[in-house]
């Protein structure tokens, strides 16, 4: 029997009329073209970025943060589970004032560390398909940076975990979430 591609059925001829990306009488076939694009297919993200009122872009996206457990004993890892999820039936799009599109932080360290993290100040975008939900996982071991190179275990006592997208006004868009944990003698 002779393979499907010894035989030539999926070799197009540029001067075939009826091969897909080519125009007849003034109408779109096909992919639409030599770009090599669908002319017909729509970048629904950034069409809702355009036409979503930006209130409404802030409001879609509910964050939340938990851990596995309330109370820890010292030294044992603190498992953070982060979620973001867009409440819309539609595409959504946030920019965000890094490419990190978002931080977490224990009592206000940002990722538990005193050291400042070099990350280019430049703006991305955090894009949302659907009603969809992206989930992260961390794992926080109950020390603190405070060098490069040196962390020191915290002491016992109650500790605030936030998580928010990586914006000045975040807490202001309610795009930011926080839980408390207990670090038991």
């Amino acid at each position: 029997m002779k393979r499907i591609y010894d035989s030539g059925a999926v070799e197009r001829s540029d001067d075939d009329p009826f091969a897909p990306g080519t125009r007849t009488r003034g109408n779109d076939v096909g992919d639409g073209g030599s770009d090599g694009r669908d002319r017909r297919a729509i970048d629904w993200a950034a069409f809702s970025h355009a036409f979503t009122p930006t209130a409404l872009r802030y409001r879609a996206i509910d964050v939340s943060v938990s851990t596995d457990k309330s109370r820890y004993e010292p030294g044992e890892p603190v498992a953070i589970t982060v979620e973001f999820r867009n409440r819309l039936p539609f595409p959504i799009r946030i920019r965000t004032d890094s490419p990190n599109r978002w931080t977490w932080a224990v009592d206000g360290l940002r990722q538990a560390s005193r050291v400042p993290k070099a990350v280019p100040e430049r703006p991305a975008a955090f894009d949302f398909g659907r009603s969809e939900r992206k989930r992260f996982r961390r794992r926080w071991p109950q020390r603190i940076r405070v060098t490069d190179d040196e962390w020191v275990p915290v002491d016992p006592g109650r500790y605030t975990i936030e998580v928010g997208l990586a914006r000045d006004d975040a807490s202001d868009r309610g795009l930011v979430d926080s839980t408390e944990i207990e670090i038991i003698d």
